[in-house]
């Protein structure tokens, strides 16, 4: 039987066709969208065009899903789309464009993925994964095997690259900020230090970019198809990265799709093979999408598929426990007023509480919160109560504390008193005007 699988992911759309049976899975074709969606959020949000963009791709890797048979197709999303706050809406509308059903990938399970594909190298000297994506970094020891022991990391080539990043390439300051800001994340994370590893499989498109630029910097090919790194020459490379005059041309005849992120990866690394003190470099071509469809076959992960035969949709959904899991955030959320609304009648009981103390010549309980507000005094005893107002100013004034700023706003008298609070009201300010500052300091 054939399957394909389909990867949205932050830098690019890529496509696997593979022929699978009970005994093996050999991958027949791959292709690879540069294309980065990223570049089409607006905030958190995906953009009418971006939609647009992912929809036209999908469609074009769908009829290469029909030329070459595939029977199902499983189209997953990594951190491209975790991030983003209107996944639902670009779901939907794939799902209407296209008839694929996204898959969510969460972290952990994406780290998982990049393991189960690449389990092979488990048998090399203690070998680490290294997948830097443009939104996560994974790393993996492969000598562990439970899901919970992979390790995934909220920030990627992208969000390097907009952080420290002014023009295409970091230059040596830039790549310093990068390197001490990555330094502080692994030690959170309490990645492993010198000694644990010895050997580094790197995964991921951004990796198999860097080995293409580091193959033609150094003038090195694939010796039986294993793609190896040596540690002095990368560092070569890195610096000519940082100051080299003819860097951009070396990128764009090697991996024009990650000019922007050749930089910032190859510090990364840097600092990675320096903290793990790795002896050997591997790249390896397997990934996400290869370990997904394993998962899948070996009934160990769910998910939906598009069925090519009859256009229709297959499998199980991951996402019902995620639309679980908002409903009940939302439903906590409803709760909250009515919490606010019990306390009301306490509120009641303790002003009603005041009243009766100063009967019984108690004091009243202490209430949190505003006063209540007193009911305004009838029109017809305004002249009676004027005058009071008008005196407590002048008896406090000469006992009040200097106090900053321009003075506070009095009520306009009415017309028959303006002559006698008149010189109320010019002497407060008078007595303030020293600690004001003039406008033009």
């Amino acid at each position: 039987m054939k399957y394909s699988v389909i990867d949205i992911s932050s830098s690019s759309l890529s496509l696997i066709v593979a022929a699978a049976d009970e005994r093996k899975t050999e991958i027949l074709f791959k292709e690879r969208f540069p294309i980065s969606l990223v570049h089409y959020l607006d905030g958190r949000k995906f953009t009418e065009r971006g939609i647009d963009k992912l929809v036209d791709c999908l469609m074009e890797m769908k009829e290469t899903c029909v030329n070459f048979g595939a029977e199902r197709c499983y189209l997953i999303s990594t951190a491209a789309l975790r991030y983003i706050e209107n996944f639902d809406e670009v779901r939907v509308r794939v799902k209407e464009a296209t008839g694929f059903s996204v898959n969510f990938i969460d972290a952990v399970t994406e780290a998982y993925c990049d393991y189960i594909a690449n389990v092979y190298y488990a048998s090399y000297e203690r070998p680490v994964l290294i997948d830097l994506g443009g939104k996560s970094i994974e790393v993996c020891d492969l000598t562990k095997r439970r899901k919970e022991d992979m390790t995934s990391l909220p920030f990627g080539l992208l969000d390097l690259y907009r952080k420290f990043v002014a023009n295409i390439f970091p230059d040596e300051k830039e790549a310093r900020a990068i390197k001490a800001y990555v330094k502080e994340k692994f030690d959170r994370a309490e990645l492993p230090k010198e000694g644990v590893y010895s050997t580094a499989i790197m995964v991921g498109a951004a990796n198999a970019a860097i080995y293409d630029v580091y193959a033609d910097y150094a003038d090195k090919k694939a010796e039986g198809g294993v793609k190896v790194i040596e540690y002095k020459k990368f560092k070569k490379l890195v610096k000519h990265l940082l100051t080299g005059e003819d860097r951009s041309r070396l990128v764009l005849n090697n991996a024009p799709e990650k000019l922007y992120l050749i930089g910032s990866a190859a510090v990364v690394l840097k600092t990675l093979f320096k903290r793990f003190g790795v002896d050997n470099i591997i790249v390896s071509d397997r990934g996400v999408k290869e370990g997904y469809l394993q998962l899948v076959l070996e009934g160990r992960e769910t998910g939906l598929w598009y069925d090519f035969a009859t256009g229709e949709t297959g499998g199980e959904a991951r996402e019902i426990l995620q639309d679980q899991a908002k409903s009940e955030k939302k439903a906590s959320k409803e709760k909250k007023p009515k919490r606010k609304a019990d306390s009301a009648p306490k509120d009641a009981e303790a002003a009603n509480a005041a009243p009766k103390a100063q009967e019984n010549g108690s004091a009243a309980p202490k209430r949190r919160g505003r006063p209540p507000k007193k009911p305004a005094a009838p029109a017809a005893e305004a002249p009676e109560t004027a005058p009071a107002v008008a005196e407590a100013p002048v008896a406090a004034a000469p006992a009040a504390p200097k106090r900053r700023g321009r003075p506070p706003k009095k009520p306009a008298a009415s017309a028959s008193e303006a002559p006698e609070t008149a010189p109320v009201v010019t002497e407060a300010p008078v007595a303030e005007v020293p600690d004001e500052k003039p406008e033009n300091e």
